[in-house]
């Protein structure tokens, strides 16, 4: 019998999770086109508006425009990737911005002279460049706009055994929508935790209900489940 939190069958290989993932140390904007392209491929694209940025594009976000034209929903449910007409130079921010959360806490702009750029946010770099930020922004939207998932407050053991049944995907902790928020993923579905007073919010997510089936009874109560 599994133990509490475990998915049964150890550690998945990256082949198992996604494809995408291989290319996640090497090449951040095949693993953003692979994961989008394999998440939201049950999504009926739609005849893409034709709209234009006022600047050149770096190749990670060009890549996410290209594929959200086609499928709206890529942009985001809750925080929001602006656009490609609506990207401006914000003299504040140091940068165009490009992303912001829902309510305005936070806002994301980057440094137009670079092909890969630094992200800032307030002022500040993130530690991961365009194209691991907008990996960071499909991964965690991917689990808000899911139509089956589950939410909990667990303690940091729980936590432990739980992602212990998947893949980390190697990125640096992301700054939304918690502080130090790490991602991991499995076939067919992708969880996200971060610290919370003394144990962890986490929130598993995947588009097929049937990939969650296995979580319904981890070990410890949701707070939410819909899968």
């Amino acid at each position: 019998m599994n133990e509490p939190g475990d998915l049964g069958g150890g550690t998945p290989a990256p082949e198992a999770a996604g494809a995408w993932l291989a290319d996640v140390a090497h090449d951040r904007v095949a693993a953003l086109r692979g994961f989008l392209q394999s998440w939201y491929a049950d999504v009926p694209p739609v005849q893409p508006e034709k709209t234009e940025a006022p600047m050149p594009l770096p190749a990670a976000l060009a890549a996410f425009y290209e594929l959200a034209a086609r499928r709206p929903v890529i942009y985001g449910v809750h925080n929001t990737v602006y656009p490609p007409h609506e990207l401006e130079y914000d003299e504040d921010e140091g940068g165009v911005v490009f992303a912001a959360e829902n309510q305005g806490v936070w806002v994301k702009a980057f440094d137009p002279e670079e092909q890969d750029p630094l992200v800032y946010d307030d002022g500040e770099p993130d530690e991961e460049r365009l194209g691991g930020v907008l990996l960071q922004f499909a991964l965690v939207e991917a689990v808000m706009s899911a139509p089956y998932a589950g939410h909990a407050l667990i303690s940091e053991e729980q936590r432990d055994r739980f992602v212990a049944g998947l893949t980390r995907v190697p990125l640096a902790p992301a700054t939304f929508p918690e502080q130090d928020t790490v991602i991991h993923v499995g076939p067919d579905l992708v969880a996200i935790s971060c610290p919370e007073d003394d144990g962890y919010q986490l929130s598993v997510a995947s588009r097929r209900r049937a990939a969650l089936a296995v979580l319904r009874d981890p070990g410890f109560a949701w707070e939410s489940f819909t899968g």
